[in-house]
């Protein structure tokens, strides 16, 4: 067993995955593996930085120290995008991120253009800062999602768009875009004066031969219209730290942006935070990175190969990147309701509705998401508790 592969019971440290079972399902009686974080062990070298500081018997204000700003520019070299201190600010979380970005960018009543299926944080965020929200679904072809490029520019046009909400790589499906994908989304916007905020948190867990490309590394205009958001949170197990950073080009935009965060007294990383990252971000966090990754695809591949057999008509799209995976039931159960109820009653599996990643458009209906960061042990029992629910199925049919 790999330094990757613990399992730790995370029944009593009030994880949010384990403490919302009942409010979310209706019973403690499952395995929760919806909320993407890792039920793997946060790397023992972040741990060890963090206790050493703790030593110390001081935790007073902290100043975020150069060399915090330096691991940033050092690990975003792996993606080929170069960044300096001065284009950095820090925010509690990339959710936060974009929030700003949102009061930033844009006034109220103005519209926001997102890509559903997306993260539901993206369908909600315009609503609360009293902005519209216009979609622009993905198509899907082949299990795959695609761009629809000419209606994406229709709306920006109709809707006149401010703010293009982008997640690079993609959540919920893992999906991975493209060079020629990018500049053609990064040419609408330019053509059209829409800033972007790309939330690239998922971008460190690629699987190859595909290849996180930063948008805003592609060219200078992209990167002076593009507000980039990134955390070691999902790559390194840290959460419950709440540590984010933008990256902005431009000094208007970033200007604008840190009026905003001024506005909301946010100033610097918490000193827990500014540990962290920087331990996270080193030739240690690589190699722990690359653990994970292997670790990760496996149990993949092991729910590839049991749905193949188990499950012939549910069809999982395959991600590229991040340990989230998109499973359609439509041919399975006729609604929602049944593949939930299945899942938690049957199978005693909590995930994610795919519903919740929709919008108006409805293109999350059929699917659910799953989260497969959790060690062998927990996958076992997962594909284990899968099995006798397919048995107890097919018994009633």
């Amino acid at each position: 067993m790999s330094e990757v592969d613990q399992f730790y019971s995370r029944e009593t440290t009030n994880a949010e995955k384990y403490e919302l079972r009942k409010k979310l399902f209706g019973t403690e009686d499952i395995l929760p593996m919806w909320v993407a974080d890792m039920d793997l062990p946060t790397p023992p070298f972040v741990i060890k930085a963090i206790q050493n500081r703790l030593e110390h018997p001081i935790l007073g204000y902290t100043k975020t120290p150069n060399s915090v700003y330096q691991s940033i520019i050092d690990w975003q070299r792996q993606h080929n995008y170069q960044v300096s201190k001065q284009q950095i600010i820090f925010t509690h979380n990339v959710a936060n991120g974009f929030h700003m970005a949102v009061q930033a960018f844009s006034k109220p009543g103005e519209t926001i253009i997102v890509q559903p299926p997306i993260y539901p944080p993206f369908l909600t965020v315009a609503e609360l800062n009293n902005r519209q929200t216009i979609e622009a679904p993905l198509k899907l072809n082949n299990d795959r999602y695609e761009i629809d490029f000419e209606a994406f520019e229709k709306l920006i046009i109709n809707h006149k768009a401010k703010i293009f909400l982008f997640c690079n790589p993609q959540n919920p499906s893992g999906r991975v875009w493209l060079r020629d994908e990018l500049l053609k989304l990064g040419t609408v916007c330019i053509k059209h004066n829409v800033i972007i905020i790309s939330d690239e948190i998922h971008s460190d867990l690629i699987y190859l031969p595909h290849k996180h490309i930063p948008i805003a590394s592609l060219s200078k205009e992209l990167a002076n219209i593009t507000i980039t958001l990134n955390s070691p949170g999902k790559t390194f197990n840290l959460g419950g730290l709440q540590i984010g950073y933008a990256i902005i080009a431009s000094p208007t935009l970033k200007t604008q942006l840190l009026n905003i965060a001024k506005r909301n007294s946010i100033h610097e990383l918490n000193l827990i935070a500014q540990i962290a990252l920087e331990s996270s971000y080193t030739k240690q966090g690589r190699k722990w990175r690359d653990s994970i990754l292997e670790h990760l695809l496996n149990n993949i591949e092991r729910l590839t190969t049991f749905i193949n057999q188990y499950l012939p008509k549910v069809k999982i799209m395959q991600p590229e990147a991040s340990y989230l995976v998109w499973m359609d039931f439509t041919d399975m159960f006729e609604t929602q309701s049944k593949i939930k109820e299945w899942l938690v009653s049957e199978a005693k599996l909590g995930l994610n509705d795919g519903e919740s990643f929709g919008g108006h458009s409805n293109v999350g209906t059929g699917f659910m998401r799953m989260n497969l960061a959790i060690p062998t042990e927990l996958m076992d029992k997962a594909l284990q508790q899968l099995k006798r629910a397919i048995e107890h199925l097919e018994t009633t049919d």
